[in-house]
């Protein structure tokens, strides 16, 4: 196989070593680039990030915040999917565009905040505060939001399919042309919500209290417009 190998032209013995060199510095690009990833994340000083409060942008993937006073941070566009958020006060937080995906905010206060097209896929936000939140375009996919206070939230065209919204209070909510395919609202308090243009594809509304709440078809459940 050497002589074969050694009777070949040098032009295509040199066209050949240099896409096995090629091959391996792609390799070794890769392995480097994969080493230095954690590297990044590891830099990421939670001391400094409690006393700024600010971290745009930022690779937060895993970190724990869990019972921290955050009130007012900036952590827009932020990654903060599968952190602990648990019991954390986020009120009136710039959170938009960030990723909490798999992430822990059962009990989390985010009274106020602004999570305006935030990614929320599997996360769990059972029993958190969340007043006049702006969740607008907000991806809320198999989220757990179970007993959660999202009383007078901004949930318009949010994509809640498949969330787990048992016993959630939604009254005086906005969830204009919402997506509710396979959502749980079973005994959800969902007086004068505003459902118009929402999908309500399989949803479980079973003992939901939808009183004075505008369905999508712009009529309330007793055959009225009045809102």
């Amino acid at each position: 196989m050497l002589s074969a190998a050694v009777a070949l032209p040098i032009a295509i013995r040199l066209s050949f070593v240099d896409k096995i060199a090629q091959s391996l510095n792609i390799k070794s690009l890769e392995k480097i680039k994969q080493a230095i990833s954690p590297l990044k994340a590891k830099r990421v000083d939670v001391a400094q990030i409690l006393k700024t409060k600010k971290c745009n942008g930022c690779d937060l993937s895993g970190i724990d915040l869990s019972d921290q006073d955050l009130s007012g941070a900036d952590f827009r566009n932020a990654n903060l999917s599968g952190a602990n958020l648990t019991k954390t006060k986020l009120k009136d937080a710039k959170m938009s565009g960030v990723r909490l995906n798999q992430a822990k905010l059962s009990y989390a206060d985010l009274d106020g905040g602004d999570f305006k097209n935030a990614e929320f896929k599997g996360a769990d936000l059972s029993n958190a505060q969340a007043l006049n939140v702006d969740l607008t375009k907000a991806n809320l996919s198999m989220a757990i939001l179970k007993s959660t206070e999202l009383r007078d939230a901004n949930l318009i065209g949010a994509n809640l399919t498949g969330a787990d919204m048992t016993q959630a209070s939604l009254v005086g909510a906005h969830l204009t042309g919402a997506n509710l395919t396979n959502a749980n609202l079973s005994n959800a308090l969902m007086r004068y919500a505003d459902l118009s243009k929402a999908t309500l594809k399989q949803t479980n509304l079973k003992g939901a209290d939808l009183s004075l709440a505008i369905m999508p078809d712009g009529i309330t459940p007793y055959g009225t417009n009045q809102y």
